[in-house]
């Protein structure tokens, strides 16, 4: 904050991306909270606001970029307002687009039900059907107002000592509607300040388009109008709308997520039975030749073994991928070839049925997953995606940091070339394809369809600039100076959610997590069974016997990280393991070597990395850590 005197709070909901540590590192000025647990939006920024010792308090939500001038055009108008409590200011998503929530009213009856039916769209200007975002104010019009978003509060400190803190009974959402009226009713003006603007990339902090949101959402809205008896007209209404979207958003939630399951249950069993029935009547002459048995047990057993293996080598994980849906198709095959010759003779249907209903089904397969078919495109096949056309605005330093991250990452970006920020060069660097004032033409040209940023070297408002002059139909990222990791919004079809491009870890993916626990259990399986052996090569081998079953029941893994404080930063999470990548290695120098060993770890993880570890290392299973 150049320029002003004050002091920056972080408090910290548990999160798992390494926040903390990355402050520490980056930031250490900045005064950490960090909690164990997540305590809700209201009750984390108490605990900021009571130790905040300057005039003035800032709530600012962690999805959100602020303009340079932000924090003295606030500080300024609220010199020039003594009776203002609170401002709020213009609020961007991630395409340039103005977010109506910068300024609300109240939750009259009115006010919600047209927000609630969406009918407010009808009139966007109208100070009555539009009142839930105060429709009559301009989007550019300094103006009083009754309710600020959460994600931006610029408050006096004196204001909120006389209409108090945020109410912790609201979990998430409704509490900067509650402030907002308590701090009107304290004797206090609220205003929208659109001088300045930040970006709000809505959907990083939460996920706003599941049945947790909804519920939670009008819960928040059910403990306001409790509190305020003034409002109590809509709690009809509220729980209405609670049942009414709970149940869409139930429905729409579980379509989404088992719509691909239940396609391929419904084309394995369907290719198995055609086939069964076609073989009766090619090959036996005889349609009803298999025992109804075949029909309820065996044809039901070798699907659901094939959509289990699918399942279980990630098919069914996003992004979904062809290899993932194959390799569990082939690996289910195997299944039910074992499982044939264990079998009684009665209770074996036809080679050729597996044959033949695999084969067909491969054929489904391969169409459903082809991104040509409709389900393909439902699907969202991540081996279709297109390569995106990139362009980056920065210096030469920060060029190549993004490229790199890049390059780390699973994201197809094709960067098309480089342009300078600085737009005073009439003659643009050798390398570069010209200049930031020149970037409509290079986006034109060059057919980009998104442009990544550096923060370190374009300035906010040519950030923001930019977006609205070229319009919303490019994607914008933006590429943080001090962390690994480039955030902006999801598409132009998806303004209002954050993306973040960061170093992908397989260990992160559910698949590669499924595995390793499969592994583990089916490794200490194994070596239980091979223990009377083990029991007189292996050192210390009674502590193997508690680790089988300290690895099997999850307590351990058999290969985790080397256990030093400092060395795992960001690093997916891993319980505590038996073994090590580094165990072979030299332990006198824990450093850098040990944090690049865990990276690549983790990064390349598959499970026959840690069966390759257990068989190398076999003799150390009876370590303690």
């Amino acid at each position: 904050m150049v320029g002003i005197e004050g002091e920056v709070i972080v408090v910290d909901n548990a999160s798992v991306d390494g926040t903390p540590q990355q402050l520490q590192e980056h930031y250490p000025d900045v005064e950490l909270i960090s909690n164990r647990e997540n305590v809700g939006f209201a009750k984390a920024n108490n605990q900021g606001i009571r130790i905040a010792q300057g005039e003035f308090v800032l709530l600012l939500n962690p999805d959100t970029v602020v303009s340079e001038d932000t924090f003295t055009k606030c500080i300024s108008f609220m010199d020039a307002h003594p009776k203002t409590g609170a401002i709020g200011v213009k609020m961007l998503d991630g395409s340039g687009s103005y977010l109506p929530e910068s300024k609300r009213g109240l939750p009259t009856l009115t006010a919600s039900f047209m927000k609630m039916t969406g009918l407010y769209r009808l009139f966007p200007t109208s100070r009555k059907w539009n009142s839930y975002y105060q429709g009559h104010v301009d989007a550019d019009e300094t103006a009083e107002v009754d309710v600020l978003c959460g994600a931006f509060m610029f408050m006096r400190k004196e204001a909120l000592n006389k209409a108090g803190l945020l109410d912790e009974d609201f979990f998430m959402y409704g509490e900067d509607i509650d402030l907002s009226y308590r701090i009107t009713g304290a004797g206090y003006a609220i205003h929208y300040l659109p001088t300045t603007n930040i970006i709000h990339y809505k959907g990083e902090s939460t996920k706003k388009s599941t049945l947790n949101y909804v519920l939670t959402f009008y819960e928040a809205m059910l403990i306001f109008t409790r509190k305020h008896p003034e409002f109590s007209g809509q709690t009809f209404l509220i729980k209405l709308a609670i049942y009414f979207h709970g149940l869409l958003q139930l429905i729409r939630q579980n379509i989404t997520r088992w719509w691909p399951v239940i396609l391929d249950v419904v084309l394995l069993y369907a290719s198995f039975f055609v086939t069964s029935k076609l073989w009766s009547w090619y090959y036996f002459d005889t349609p009803g030749y298999f025992h109804p048995t075949s029909y309820y047990f065996n044809l039901p057993l070798y699907t659901v073994l094939i959509v289990l293996a699918m399942y279980l080598n990630g098919a069914y994980d996003k992004p979904y991928t062809r290899k993932a849906s194959w390799i569990g198709f082939f690996t289910g095959l195997v299944m039910i070839l074992v499982l044939y010759a264990l079998l009684p003779v009665d209770l074996r249907s036809s080679r050729m049925v597996i044959f033949l209903g695999s084969l067909l089904f491969g054929c489904f397969l391969w169409f459903t997953r082809s991104g040509v078919s409709p389900w393909g495109r439902l699907w969202g096949d991540a081996d279709a995606q297109k390569t995106r056309k990139a362009i980056i605005v920065a210096g030469e330093e920060e060029t190549a940091r993004i490229k790199e991250l890049i390059n780390r990452s699973k994201d197809h970006i094709d960067i098309i070339g480089i342009v300078t920020p600085d737009e005073h060069l009439h003659d643009a660097p050798s390398g570069y394809l010209g200049h930031i004032g020149q970037l409509h033409d290079v986006v034109r040209i060059y057919q980009a369809g998104e442009i990544i940023f550096s923060a370190q070297d374009v300035p906010f408002s040519v950030f923001t600039s930019t977006m609205s002059r070229l319009g919303p139909a490019l994607r914008y990222m933006l590429a943080a100076s001090t962390t690994m990791n480039i955030v902006g919004s999801m598409g132009k079809d998806i303004a209002g959610e954050s993306y973040a491009i960061q170093i992908h870890f397989n260990l992160s993916d559910p698949a590669s997590i499924r595995a390793k626990r499969i592994f583990d259990f089916i490794a200490s399986f194994v070596l239980l069974l091979l223990f009377p052996v083990l029991v007189f090569f292996i050192p210390h081998a009674f502590r193997l016997f508690r680790h089988i079953f300290e690895v099997m029941f999850g307590k351990m893994t058999w290969v985790s990280y080397y256990p030093l404080e400092g060395n795992k930063q960001s690093l997916p999470p891993l319980p505590k393991g038996v073994l090590d990548p580094a165990s072979t290695a030299d332990h006198a120098d824990p450093g850098r070597r040990l944090q690049h060993i865990h990276y690549v770890y983790a990064r390349d993880y598959h499970w026959t990395t840690d069966l390759s570890i257990l068989i190398a290392q076999i003799k150390n299973t009876g370590q303690t850590r």
